[in-house]
């Protein structure tokens, strides 16, 4: 009797102890309290031996469970902690790195098979952002000004000379990739009435009228051509262009000889009754001025988001892949993206447009050393004609292949 009595006070001793601790888990998890040193007793352990066996919790209050410590609770219970806090952080960077809008900027007119998802959203869901806010542009400077005013943060089919003219300017921005290369989508056209060839040129364009876009790919096809024709550049009168519509229009109005430009303009002007003094492949393979357009981005948007960078590549491949396999099929929906009609020869017809694979445009043709030592090159003949004061000698920093390369996989 007196056992049971004595068994019975020490139950209702350990009960009142532990319903005196407020701070315990609302759940009814056990009550612990911890020594200085962190290790902790379980008061619930004992109630539950006592229960059992009576002889067993005797002996473990007189202190044999003592020897059983919950410190094997406590590091599990601090690894739980830890991994908590640990996803808590993943969660917090992934927050600051995922992006809701991501700000492209293109060209009206250009139509390139990535407008397909231009639309209905499809592109930015493969790109993994929550929407693309798709931004046109007349130039690629303009373009350049933007990414450095933080506006844009990729620029597809930006021209590589007013990239390259705006990083030897001192602007921080990365070249990632190739996004087209059009050899007849970007031309000088003559009034036909003018009967120029490659043969009479250097006579005939004394004193014309020549309207071109300044410090741009074309602006420099323009200077190359003339020069590579016999045409002393001091016989052009050269007038800037506002834009590509501008050009045409001039050109329907009479009111220049040559019409320099790119797009949906070349098909204006050649409509109206011009002709290329040179066709695009006879610039690309005689006189030396590649066309191609290309990825770019400012430097500190990509060490942000590299994974957005890397997946906008790989879905225009994805995309380019597309079209390719039913071109019939995307055109006219990328046509209206465009802002066209239809897509002409860009996509259809003499099909001016191509798009260097992923790993095509890590090639030596390509970003492995043709496009920084073109960007040499070009900006070395503004030096030459005073368009610009000096020149970088060497443009290969300004070339990042680590987005295609993670792109690539």
């Amino acid at each position: 009797m007196k056992r049971l009595l004595l068994l019975m006070f020490m139950a209702f001793a350990l009960i009142a102890a532990g319903c005196g601790d407020s701070s315990g888990d609302s759940d009814g998890g056990a009550q612990e309290t911890s020594d200085d040193d962190g290790g902790s007793e379980d008061g619930d352990g004992d109630d539950e031996a006592m229960a059992e066996d009576d002889d067993e919790a005797m002996a473990e209050d007189d202190g044999e469970a003592d020897s059983h410590s919950d410190d094997g609770d406590d590091e599990a219970m601090a690894e739980d902690d830890d991994e908590a806090m640990a996803e808590d952080g993943d969660d917090e960077a992934m927050a600051e790195t995922s992006l809701d809008v991501l700000n492209v900027a293109y060209f009206a007119e250009w139509p390139t098979p990535n407008q397909f998802g231009q639309a209905d959203g499809s592109f930015a869901e493969a790109v993994g952002v929550g929407e693309i806010n798709w931004v046109p542009f007349d130039s690629g400077g303009v373009m350049s000004e933007a990414m450095e005013a933080g506006e844009i943060d990729i620029s597809y089919s930006q021209g590589l000379t007013p990239f390259a003219n705006t990083v030897n300017a001192g602007a921080d921005l990365r070249m990632v990739g190739i996004a087209v290369a059009y050899e007849e989508a970007d031309n000088c056209i003559a009034q036909g009435s003018l009967g120029v060839t490659r043969d009479n040129a250097a006579e005939t364009l004394v004193g014309a009228t020549v309207m071109t876009p300044i410090g741009n790919v074309t602006h420099y096809k323009m200077l190359e051509t003339m020069t590579f024709l016999g045409v002393n550049l001091d016989d052009l009168n050269v007038v800037p262009a506002g834009s590509g519509a501008d050009t045409a229009a001039a050109f329907e109005n009479g009111d220049i000889q040559v019409g320099c430009a790119f797009g949906g303009s070349i098909e204006t002007m050649t409509a109206a009754g011009g002709v290329p003094i040179l066709t695009g492949k006879e610039v690309s393979e005689e006189v030396g001025a590649a066309t191609y357009d290309i990825v770019s981005i400012p430097t500190s948007f990509g060490e942000a988001n590299p994974d957005v960078v890397s997946n906008f590549l790989r879905a225009t491949q994805d995309f380019n892949d597309a079209w390719a396999a039913d071109p019939a099929a995307q055109n006219p929906t990328i046509a209206q993206a465009a802002g066209m009609e239809d897509v002409g020869n860009f996509l259809d017809g003499d099909l001016w447009f191509s798009f260097p694979s992923l790993e095509d445009q890590l090639g030596e043709d390509w970003m492995g050393g043709n496009v920084s030592a073109s960007m040499t090159n070009q900006l070395q003949t503004f030096v030459e004609l005073g368009e610009i004061d000096s020149a970088l000698e060497d443009f290969s920093f300004a070339v990042d292949t680590s987005f295609l390369e993670a792109a690539i996989g």
